[in-house]
């Protein structure tokens, strides 16, 4: 087997970037680990320093390169013929990357490879798939900001596609994989550039890179037999750094198009509430603050939560199970501080009637 270097990148996460560190050495492949650190505090290089094991090349920056920038640090260093990328916040299970690594070097038409990925330990929680700011995909976020019937077909159409790939049992073909749980081939990244561009400071270098892939002609896929968790947050501050990334993103790839052009001068429309006023689900907060909701009991063998930040559930995580209540805990609802949370409870085959619940921030 080819060998693996995994990059990592640190910024004040030190304890998490040491439990990833671990779920890579538990692996059954061995692979060549660099942690590079963007800090610039001295305490918490040396915290890596206690963490992590000898053999983790740690490097420490002394000015912040941003995350693409450091990993193309780590990059220019690394010798394995397979680069994995890793959050802090996520961690492989056992068997992934071996499960990963086989996947890849099946095809030579397959420049990358990504996990099944959870929101928690318990591995209850999918993470939806990666959403890829395309042609296609900006026109139909266009067309969905000014139209209820857009807006409503566009969720519809995820969901299926989201419950497509939660149920996937083999290596399924996918338009982007996430930045930060991937399994790259050098071969091919070469072949396109390298790694990210260091325009995209923090943000949308990942999905720069599966553009590029994709336009060489490259096959993204996500494997279902490998596993990983990835302890995802969202908020308001991550939402207006991921707003500053966009316009970089927006004129290498889309701005041009005179179909964006003509899009982007007509005048949006204020949109319309997407959630049905009727068929609301039953919430009760618990004092602990779970959240616990009633299921319909024609639907109590099986039925598919879905949450998310955005009123259309685009994207959403993915929970599906079976009896008279739904659980979730405070924890997870505490990931997604500060802004609105909506959820979608709906019966098997992710289609047909819905019930919907939302919260204030």
């Amino acid at each position: 087997m080819a060998r693996v270097s995994a990059i990592l990148v640190n910024y004040f996460s030190a304890d998490l970037i040491a439990r990833a560190v671990r779920s890579l050495r538990d692996q059954e492949v061995e692979s060549e680990i660099l942690v590079l650190d963007n800090s610039l505090d001295s305490h918490e290089a040396e915290h890596l320093g206690r963490v992590l094991p000898e053999s983790v090349k740690l490097r420490v920056n002394t000015s912040n390169t941003g995350f693409g920038g450091a990993c193309n640090q780590a990059y220019a260093e690394a010798s394995g013929e397979l680069i994995l990328l890793l959050n802090p916040d996520a961690y492989l299970l056992p068997g992934a990357l071996r499960a990963l690594a086989q996947a890849l070097q099946a095809s030579e038409r397959v420049a990358a490879v990504g996990p099944k990925t959870f929101w928690d330990a318990e591995q209850q929680f999918l993470m939806p798939p990666s959403t890829f700011p395309s042609l296609v995909d900006y026109c139909e976020s266009c067309l969905a900001r000014n139209s209820l019937f857009f807006s409503r077909w566009r969720s519809r159409r995820f969901r299926h596609w989201a419950c497509r790939y939660w149920g996937c049992e083999a290596p399924l073909s996918v338009p982007a994989l996430s930045g930060g749980h991937v399994l790259l081939k050098r071969s091919a990244l070469e072949k396109v550039g390298g790694l990210f561009d260091e325009r995209f400071f923090l943000y949308w270098e990942d999905s720069d890179l599966m553009q590029r892939l994709r336009a060489a002609g490259y096959d993204l896929r996500m494997v279902p037999a490998a596993r990983a968790v990835h302890e995802y947050t969202h908020s308001p501050e991550k939402s207006r750094r991921i707003g500053e990334g966009w316009p970089i993103y927006y004129q290498k790839h889309l701005g041009a198009h005179p179909l964006v052009r003509w899009l982007d001068r007509k005048p949006e429309v204020q949109p319309k509430r997407l959630l049905p006023t009727r068929s609301a689900l039953s919430v009760v907060r618990q004092d602990n603050g779970d959240l616990i909701m009633a299921v319909p009991s024609s639907w109590r063998g099986s039925w598919l939560l879905e949450i998310s930040v955005n009123e259309d559930f685009v994207p959403a995580i993915g929970h599906r199970g079976k009896g008279s209540t739904v659980l979730l805990v405070e924890q997870l609802q505490a990931r997604l501080a500060g802004q609105m949370l909506y959820l979608r409870l709906s019966a098997p085959g992710c289609s047909g009637h819905s019930q919907y619940w939302q919260s204030g921030p």
